[in-house]
């Protein structure tokens, strides 16, 4: 079974073995997942059809299609992205190498796992096996795939490498903008192929700008990441997150973002600072960079945790993927369920696992 350690993605604790992922930010990054990777037709909430989520269920990458469950490969993995184009359903993740056993009947080694994307469920990996390191995202434009794992990729090819590292992408039109940090440690994105520093390098520590998701809308570049917080740049402005009035708690860094209209919609995971006896931290998002609560259906347990991955705004409607932490025992990883919400109203797909990213068509 597919388990992760503390809140980190991906690490991945497996009998017999061990397979390590490490997290695009160590430094106070929790789960960090998929946003929409295309602009979006605009479409009102009564044509809403389907609700397609990417994710895992504790073992396999599974894309859900109205609540149901679609396995998309038998060996261990995760899907982090799910997006349409046209009447086609992308998925970019990465599936692991079935494992074997030895003369003696015990189990090998596994293989490094597998980056890939599977276009209406079939796969198309992209590189060869080795260290998952880095979520992958995908975008499309025309007939043309992108994908971002920490690398750019083109159709297949790399076309972002060196010592920059590529977090995600977003196809606006013809449009290609990758988004990440370039050489000296720059927040930067990448429009068609030329490089935009969106706030510069100044010395390590917290204040290390960190740009990991970008959505365009019009001639409007919204880059979100993390700035000691989690902060998003509209063309270059810094904006932050809202703190909790009550606790101080605050989001570490951005998990997705998603621009309807005039608003700005994120979503993250809550950092608790102080807070007092009988406040438990739920699940959020935020617009504007002001916080709005998402209910859950079990009673608040102190020993579990929220966290959102990836939003979706359709008219009103407002859709969130996420994940909830359990504290089962100081001896075991933390127990995760896969999650959804429509306006605030609570969707558990997978008593294990994590829902990474949410289209609505």
């Amino acid at each position: 079974m597919l388990q992760y350690f503390s809140h980190f993605r991906y690490t991945f604790l497996l009998p017999h073995y061990h397979l390590f992922v490490i997290p695009c930010l160590i430094l106070i990054s929790c789960a960090k997942t998929a946003n929409n990777g295309n602009s979006v037709p605009p479409h009102d909430s009564t044509s809403v059809t389907n609700i397609y989520i990417a994710g895992d269920n504790g073992t396999n990458p599974i894309l859900w299609k109205n609540g149901i469950a679609d396995t998309l490969s038998s060996t261990i993995g995760s899907a982090s992205q799910v997006i349409v184009s046209g009447s086609d359903v992308y998925v970019s993740g990465f599936y692991q190498g079935i494992q074997d056993t030895n003369s003696s009947g015990n189990p090998t080694p596994p293989s490094m796992g597998q980056y890939t994307y599977w276009k209406n469920g079939i796969p198309n990996n992209i590189g060869g096996f080795g260290n998952i390191t880095y979520l992958s995202f995908i975008s499309v434009a025309g007939d043309d795939i992108y994908f971002a794992n920490s690398s750019g990729w083109k159709n297949g090819s790399i076309i972002i490498q060196g010592m920059s590292i590529v977090q995600s992408c977003f196809a606006s039109g013809n449009d290609i903008y990758f988004v990440g940090s370039d050489s000296v440690n720059d927040a930067v994105y990448w429009k068609n192929g030329n490089l935009n520093i969106v706030s510069p390098f100044r010395g390590r520590g917290f204040t290390t700008p960190h740009a990991d998701r970008i959505y365009v809308s019009g001639n409007d570049v919204y880059v979100g990441g993390m700035y000691d917080r989690a902060v998003y740049w509209k063309n270059g402005v810094v904006h932050f997150l809202q703190p909790r009035t009550t606790d101080s708690s605050f989001v570490s860094t951005i998990s997705s973002i998603f621009v309807s209209g005039n608003d700005v919609y994120t979503t993250g995971y809550i950092i608790p600072i102080f807070a007092p006896p009988g406040v438990n931290i739920g699940p959020a998002y935020w617009k504007n960079g002001i916080e709005h609560d998402l209910s859950v259906n079990a009673p608040f347990d102190f020993n579990t945790s929220y966290g959102t991955s990836s939003i979706f705004v359709i008219g009103s409607d407002v859709y969130v993927a996420g994940y909830s932490l359990t504290l089962v025992s100081p001896a075991l990883p933390y127990a995760h369920s896969a999650i959804y919400w429509k306006n605030g109203a609570e969707t558990v797909l997978s008593a294990s696992g994590i829902a990474n990213s949410i289209y609505v068509q």
